[in-house]
């Protein structure tokens, strides 16, 4: 019955470490293939200001169109049990820049943001970060 257990134990923690180790990995290797960054939206079903910020940010081609020439844009519901905890929010939504290589926090920018203001921050982290 132990060993049962002990087996049932090990197996958990060794899935959530694969699941840990695994985190973005697709997109960590493309972002460091096309010299981008990513860009990890937490967001929330229910809040409203993730709606509004999907709906006049990363619902618009225009916007869309400049973010993706820099950034992979993910996004992920702060719940989601993939989610590692050193990226669990408070509030959200919250736009985490991450660096491919080592997924790194480079910025984070939390709650609703007007999208020229936002564009405008991604702009100045990029510039900043890929030389």
């Amino acid at each position: 019955m132990i060993k049962k257990v002990f087996k049932i134990i090990f197996l958990t923690l060794f899935t959530i470490q694969f699941l840990n180790a695994s985190f973005l990995e697709t997109e960590s290797k493309k972002a460091a293939k096309e010299k981008k960054l990513i860009l990890l939206t937490i967001k929330s079903e229910f809040c409203p200001y993730c709606i509004k910020m999907k709906k006049d940010v990363f619902d618009v081609k225009q916007y869309t169109d400049k973010i993706n020439k820099k950034y992979i844009h993910v996004e992920m519901d702060r719940d989601d049990s993939l989610l590692p905890n050193y990226l669990h929010v408070k509030y959200v939504p919250t736009n985490f820049i991450l660096s491919p290589h080592k997924l790194e926090i480079l910025d984070e920018f939390p709650g609703y943001i007007k999208p020229d203001h936002f564009l405008e921050l991604l702009d100045e982290v990029y510039r900043q970060e890929v030389k």
